[in-house]
């Protein structure tokens, strides 16, 4: 628990009583290698902390491929926005590419501690703010030509030419290229 108050507390000051109040709501779950956190067509009620491990947040396209949206590692939060906000089934999959501990709250657990405490709402607020970014870090990404996505991706999240869990054809998916183009240029 205290990896994830120091992440809160990154965000903005968290109070003894706020984190008194997230201690009973928020659940440890272990995932295994490849098995989702979160399927395509299930409602996202729920934000979780990534305590150890890796994770790819997903779609499907034509073809039977997917596009995979992000890598979230230790130390950070993984949610279906739009799934979770809506209360609507999500057009995601979070999938578990190592073995993976998550700190998971309940959206009625987290709204609960923030109409207690309502600065807690800043907290929230700032979790998707976070994630609206990245999701629209890939979204221009994925406007620019191949080469050009190609030539940006260490810049712009360079430890995931590092990971050696993230594999070339997962780069590719997340690139939105072909992955003999990942392999030619990786050489």
């Amino acid at each position: 628990m205290d990896e994830f108050f120091q992440y809160l507390s990154s965000l903005h000051p968290l109070s003894d009583e706020i984190r008194a109040a997230l201690v009973g709501r928020c659940h440890r779950f272990s995932f295994r290698k490849n098995v989702p956190l979160l399927r395509t067509g299930d409602p996202c009620d729920w934000m979780a902390f990534i305590e150890k491990g890796l994770v790819k947040c997903c779609y499907d396209i034509s073809g039977g491929q997917e596009r995979i949206i992000c890598f979230l590692r230790t130390g950070e939060i993984t949610c279906a926005t739009s799934s979770f906000h809506a209360l609507a089934p999500s057009r995601l999959s979070i999938v578990a590419l190592d073995e993976t501990v998550i700190r998971k709250i309940s959206r009625v657990e987290a709204e609960a501690v923030a109409d207690k405490f309502p600065v807690f709402h800043t907290h929230l607020r700032k979790i998707t703010e976070l994630q609206s970014a990245q999701l629209e870090q890939h979204y221009l990404l994925q406007a620019e030509s191949a080469k050009e996505r190609l030539a940006r991706l260490p810049a712009l999240c360079g430890w995931i030419l590092k990971d050696k869990r993230i594999k070339q054809y997962m780069i590719a998916d997340y690139l939105g290229v072909d992955r003999a183009t990942v392999s030619r240029w990786k050489r």
